[in-house]
């Protein structure tokens, strides 16, 4: 065979072999991939430390955590004394409570959980770029500690996003070399995955938003008071009845009335607010009471100057205070099933 037929060979080969490959690639699933393109990342940077002894990228100073699934309690820092202490409730369930007060979003601890697994080293920050980029993390970095079963298991500080906005600047515990860190199946900077907003972070970003799941049978009582009076009851299920704001008893519409009881699963507001003390001293359009717990709602004008930066016109919002401390942000499509009065409920 002459060396002509023998390149020619090969080029077929590799031809149908790429094709083969990507073939593959394409139809297996989006976790296998991504795990397929981890790995190459990891091969890449082993690769590199062999071919450059002056390589600062060995296993030794991986960010990522392979066995994620052990992790149980992470702790986030930043420069303005703010903390967030993470802690899985269940060791069978990803349940996560936060601050050791309220439950943690599902879709946030998610996104944090999957990210120490994705991440891995870009590159070494250039030698130029050393000095500015531990400046920051200084003055203004964000401290990420993960531990299991109270032993350390990794901790690094999050520093700016590179210039580009395609990674994000690392440095870990107990190292002076900083590292630019990405996600190879993931464009853009990683800080917001670990709730880091303008290089702070706000236990608002980590708190579930559920506000009422009562299951009907457990709802012992409903009062709705509106300023018009005329608007307003109170339904009793034990035994069930309907009340006027007379306490006279009314005749109700069962398919309402039950509509309404199975009404209260899953209730979530938009989000949570911090100037409660602006709406604290003002009466509240409606309230809405549950058994022990009270929603104070308060209407939002268009013309209001307190919107700011939360108005949507495509989105109609009430204000809330929820049990005399929490203020949030309620979306009327959510809420305007609940928040009925007696003419809904009436025959």
């Amino acid at each position: 065979m002459s060396i002509k037929n023998i390149k020619n060979t090969i080029s077929r080969f590799n031809f149908k072999s790429v094709f083969a490959i990507i073939i593959l690639f394409l139809f297996i699933n989006k976790s296998s991939r991504n795990t397929i393109i981890e790995k190459f990342h990891d091969i890449k940077n082993y690769t590199f430390i062999k071919l450059s002894g002056k390589s600062t990228v060995s296993k030794y100073n991986q960010f990522h955590i392979d066995n994620i699934e052990s992790v149980d309690e992470i702790i986030l820092s930043d420069r303005n004394g703010n903390t967030i202490f993470l802690k899985k409730k269940n060791k069978s369930f990803n349940n996560w409570i936060a601050n050791n007060q309220y439950n943690v979003r599902n879709d946030a601890i998610k996104i944090l959980l999957s990210t120490a697994r994705s991440i891995r080293i870009k590159k070494p920050v250039s030698t130029n770029a050393e000095k500015k980029v531990i400046d920051f993390m200084v003055t203004s970095g964000i401290k990420v500690s993960f531990y299991s079963n109270k032993s350390k298991v990794l901790s690094y500080t999050i520093g700016s996003n590179t210039p580009n906005h395609l990674g994000t600047y690392m440095l870990l515990e107990n190292s002076s070399k900083p590292f630019e860190v990405h996600i190879p199946t993931h464009q853009g900077f990683l800080s917001p995955r670990f709730g880091i907003q303008n290089n702070s972070l706000d236990i608002n970003s980590w708190r579930s938003h559920n506000i009422f799941n009562y299951q009907k049978n457990s709802i012992k009582m409903i009062k709705y008071l509106s300023k018009n009076d005329n608007y307003s009851y109170t339904l009793f299920t034990e035994p069930l009845r309907l009340l006027n704001y007379k306490n006279e008893l009314i005749s109700m519409d069962s398919s309402s009335v039950f509509k309404l009881l199975n009404s209260f699963t899953s209730l979530n507001c938009e989000s949570f607010k911090n100037n409660i003390n602006d709406f604290i001293d003002l009466i509240p359009d409606e309230c809405l009471i549950i058994n022990s717990d009270t929603l104070k709602v308060y209407h939002i004008s268009n013309d209001s100057d307190s919107l700011n930066d939360e108005l949507n016109f495509n989105v109609s919002r009430k204000h809330a205070i929820l049990n005399n401390k929490e203020l949030i942000l309620i979306q009327d499509y959510v809420f305007n099933k609940v928040l009925i009065n007696i003419n809904d409920l009436k025959k």
